[in-house]
């Protein structure tokens, strides 16, 4: 047998004589423009002459010629951007009002004074997003499946006739949202809607437990209302019952009325028009709004619905042909005010922020299957790697077991009880599980500096050189040693996600063996395909959650993510797609829902020693989960960021084991030694900057990250205006004192793009891929599960 034939489970395949398994089907991320597309902002002339007028006496005069001459390029070229219309087209799904603000501005040509620099600068940072990032957004960013096969060819690429063979518009559940709360404000609706316990409050017999307050003791009315509120009976159906019942002090429907609007405002329960996050949120208010018995007051408030559909239908009619898009969206968003009241944006500036009311989601035409020669050349190299993040996973459960230990101890000695509630140990280690895309909590901050130390020294990276290669022969011994395998300690922690890409010209050079794997991101403890903008673009979402759930069996613990949460949003996880039945769900706040199973609300929950480990179990001990498990999201969420196996240096080679780039080749800055970028002459700054990159020994081209920005971006220091944006950046990180910013290699580089569309252009793609840890997966309770 192969060592990467499968074994097990249909939807895995082996990753060589490792350890490891990878899903059959990664998913393929790239750009929707072709990269030679950012050449346009690169000025070979203007780069040479600057670079003369360093090394000759009578150089100046002849840049200042040229600098003057590329100016004039760059407007040219600014101008010819903004009137593409598939730019156009991009820039308006992401920020309608940029459109008219700047991109016609440009497009129509205006002068390089303060304002037309400045829309130099958005202009060239959308440009080199779209033609350089793979971001998995729009057209601009379509979604395909690549595959693993058996086959003897090593790659297999057969792009379709267009780019694209699917585009689908989406609201925002945020809007859907938005249009609920106007609509169950009319007084006349209050009779047809559905109140619904909140998800984190236990109601037991006559007290209603909450699970960050004391417990309510409820009156005879108020018991009866919550034990008949289920989110589907409407209040004149409750009302019906409870007056038959003859509940005390409800006489009259109006009573029921004033009794349930009393339990809402005192959060007993919740009545609202909200949805749970979907791919489809009007489909939800449908259903609830033909609750309403009136014909008449169904008609007016389906009538709101169906028009922000009819806008939304308009806009995917419109897509692709950016001078009917314009007015679609004008004409959906001018609906959504009349109907809400509100904006139709929210969150400006917010990475994953979900800021439009709607979105579009693509699939690129291609077909991409992976066989068997580099399944194997990647996997050696990839499952050390895996070896190391399945430890960093296990040592930082290891940190998070102290923070609750001595949350518990904290919150039992304040009560003074054994029997604690979660959300008060929840609620003293917050601080040690807050994260940002920028910065670490302090559990994994302490564990990635530990992985960084054994990784240097396994791998000795020199001080001095540009490439540091290895084999995987040669530091396996290394690698067992300092990264032992360990069980999983939560059930999410069987998966992690690298994003890996493929540095060739295309099949025939990988025949040739002229092909190099380079390393992203590696996320732990986390499938990252669990985000729906990836499951509702797969041909079968049905099979990824069958996938998700042969992996995981029944041990999952899903902690329902509350919809206010910052990082919910209806494209990326929080929360999953790929969500069971079989699973165990719990609540921690009132708005959580969307669950396809029973969840247990929070106030249910206590925690209490058991053999020496923590337990969360419910209030009637019926179900019993290890706490690690129980905050396994929470936990994911902490640490999917953490894997920087090598510490940033002034200089740092790239790094190579066996064909597999783990680390490109990489400079971390102080921002304050980048002089350069505070000139104010534009011609001496980008010379400036010419010089600075020679005396660094920086390549032409590189991505570059700011501490001040989520993601980071890519500069060609033969670009006036990609020079200006990193200028702009390393101003504001000089706000900051000590602030560094790093800029690494551009690898694949321009040279080694093998997606191509049917026109031959070259496009910038990764491969995000499913590892599988099986000594936690299928069967069985996670090594941290009880009973």
């Amino acid at each position: 047998m192969s060592p990467t034939t499968e074994t097990g489970p249909s939807h895995l395949v082996r990753l060589g004589a490792t350890s490891w398994q990878l899903w059959r089907e990664a998913v393929l991320r790239s750009a929707g423009f072709p990269a030679a597309g950012v050449r346009l902002l690169a000025d070979p002339e203007l780069a040479a002459a600057a670079d003369r007028a360093d090394r000759t006496v009578d150089g100046g005069a002849a840049y200042q010629d040229a600098y003057c001459a590329a100016t004039r390029r760059l407007t040219a070229r600014i101008r010819q951007i903004a009137s593409d219309p598939r730019f156009r087209e991009a820039v308006a799904w992401q920020n309608r009002q940029l459109v008219g603000d700047c991109v016609d501005k440009a497009a129509a040509g205006e002068p390089r004074n303060v304002r037309g620099r400045n829309h130099e600068l958005a202009i060239a940072g959308y440009w080199q997003r779209y033609c350089m990032k793979n971001d998995t957004i729009g057209f601009f960013g379509p979604v395909a499946w690549a595959s693993w096969s058996q086959s003897p060819e090593p790659l297999r690429v057969v792009p379709g006739a267009a780019i694209l063979d699917r585009r689908t518009t989406y609201f925002e559940v945020w809007a859907i949202d938005a249009l609920g709360e106007a609509l169950a404000g009319d007084p006349e609706l209050l009779p047809w809607l559905s109140p619904r316990q909140a998800a984190d409050c236990q109601l037991d017999g006559a007290v209603l437990h909450r699970p960050s307050r004391g417990p309510v003791l409820l009156t005879e009315a108020e018991a009866e209302t919550l034990q008949l509120v289920d989110g589907h009976r409407v209040i004149r159906e409750i009302g019906d019952e409870l007056l038959w019942s003859g509940a005390p002090g409800l006489a009259t429907e109006q009573d029921v009325i004033d009794l349930v609007l009393s339990m809402r405002d005192r959060g007993l329960l919740r009545l609202d028009l909200e949805v749970p996050v979907s791919a489809r949120p009007e489909q939800d208010l449908r259903r609830m709004l033909e609750r309403v018995g009136s014909p008449e007051l169904r008609r007016r408030v389906v009538g709101a619905l169906d028009e922000l559909v009819a806008a939304r239908d308009q806009v995917a009619t419109a897509a692709g042909d950016v001078t009917r898009l314009l007015p679609a969206l004008d004409a959906a968003n001018e609906t959504f005010r009349r109907h809400t009241g509100r904006a139709p944006v929210r969150r400006p500036g917010v990475t994953y922020g979900g800021r439009t009311i709607l979105y579009e989601d693509t699939t690129r035409d291609v077909t991409v299957e992976i066989g068997r020669p580099l399944l194997e050349a990647l996997s050696a190299p990839l499952g050390l790697l895996l070896d190391s993040a399945r430890w960093f996973v296990a040592e930082a459960a290891e940190r998070y077991r102290e923070v609750f230990d001595d949350a518990y101890a904290r919150a039992s000695r304040r009560s003074g009880e054994t029997l604690v509630p979660l959300a008060s140990v929840l609620a003293i280690a917050t601080p040690s599980l807050f994260f940002s895309l920028r910065e670490l909590p302090e559990p994994v901050r302490k564990t990635t500096a530990e992985l960084q130390h054994r990784w240097e020294e396994i791998l000795k990276p020199p001080a001095e050189g540009q490439r540091h290669q290895v084999s995987s022969a040669e530091i396996a011994p290394l690698v067992r040693r300092f990264f032992p395998e360990t069980a999983p300690a939560w059930s999410e922690a069987i998966h992690h996600s690298p994003d890996v890409m493929l540095a060739t010209t295309g099949p025939q050079a990988v025949d040739r063996g002229d092909y190099l794997f380079v390393l992203g991101e590696l996320h732990l403890a986390s499938n990252t395909v669990e985000s729906r903008l990836f499951v509702e673009q797969h041909p079968d979402p049905d099979r990824l959650r069958a996938m998700d759930a042969a992996d995981h069996g029944d041990r999952r613990v899903y902690l329902i993510p509350p919809k206010h949460w910052q990082a919910v949003n209806s494209r990326t996880y929080p929360p999953s797609a790929l969500l069971s039945p079989r699973y165990a769900y719990w609540s921690l706040h009132a708005d959580a829902g969307g669950a396809p199973g029973r969840s247990i609300p929070a106030a249910a929950l206590l925690v209490e020693p058991v053999d020496d480990r923590l337990v969360v179990r419910t209030r009637d001990g019926g179900l019993r989960y290890d706490l690690l498990e129980t905050t396994g999201e929470l936990l994911s969420a902490a640490v999917v960021n953490g894997f920087r196996p090598l510490a940033p240096r002034r200089h740092r080679p790239r790094v190579t084991v066996d064909r597999l780039v783990m680390a490109r080749e990489s400079w971390t800055i102080p921002a304050a030694e980048a002089e350069w970028a505070s000139l104010r002459d534009e011609s001496r700054r980008f010379r400036e900057a010419r010089a600075w990159r020679r005396a660094l020994r920086l390549p032409e081209r590189a991505f570059y990250k700011l501490p001040t920005e989520d993601k980071p971006a890519y500069v060609d220091f033969s670009s006036l205006v990609l020079v200006n944006m990193l200028a702009k950046g390393f101003r504001k990180a000089m706000e900051t004192t000590g602030a560094t910013v790093s800029l690494t290699e551009l690898l694949p580089d321009h040279d080694s793009l093998w997606l191509r569309d049917h026109a031959g252009e070259r496009y910038t793609s990764e491969l995000r891929l499913v590892a599988v840890d099986p000594s936690g997966a299928s069967t069985g309770r996670p090594a941290g599960g009880v009973g």
